[in-house]
């Protein structure tokens, strides 16, 4: 009887510890890297030139202040035709280094 007892313990005490430790995380709220303002496209004529323009100086007008250009489709990112340029955002990303031209990769995008 008292082995029995010690089994049921001992199954209990793996139950509790199995059970506590598969506990779903609590999604966090969602927060982004940076402010910045996605100025328009970028229509000069070179080897890298090409895309939408975003800045995060604070620079609301095309080829002004330090602006990088970005790798995404407009499209994926949610730009449609309709819309009006500067675009206030914030984005996370990254350097795309898929390519020399020293753009970047939108991961992850919302309106201001």
């Amino acid at each position: 009887m008292k082995k029995s007892w010690q089994l049921i313990a001992i199954i209990l005490t793996l139950f509790f510890f199995i059970n506590n430790s598969c506990k779903k995380e609590t999604q966090k709220e969602v927060t982004f890297m940076k402010d910045a303002i996605i100025t328009g496209s970028d229509v000069r004529a070179c080897l890298c030139c090409g895309g939408l323009m975003i800045t995060f100086d604070g620079e609301s007008k095309p080829y002004s202040g330090d602006f990088r250009l970005i790798s995404n489709r407009a499209v994926d990112i949610g730009i449609t035709q309709s819309d009006t340029f500067p675009i206030y955002v914030k984005v996370d990303w990254k350097e795309d280094t898929s390519n020399v031209c020293n753009h970047i990769f939108i991961t992850k995008i919302a309106r201001r």
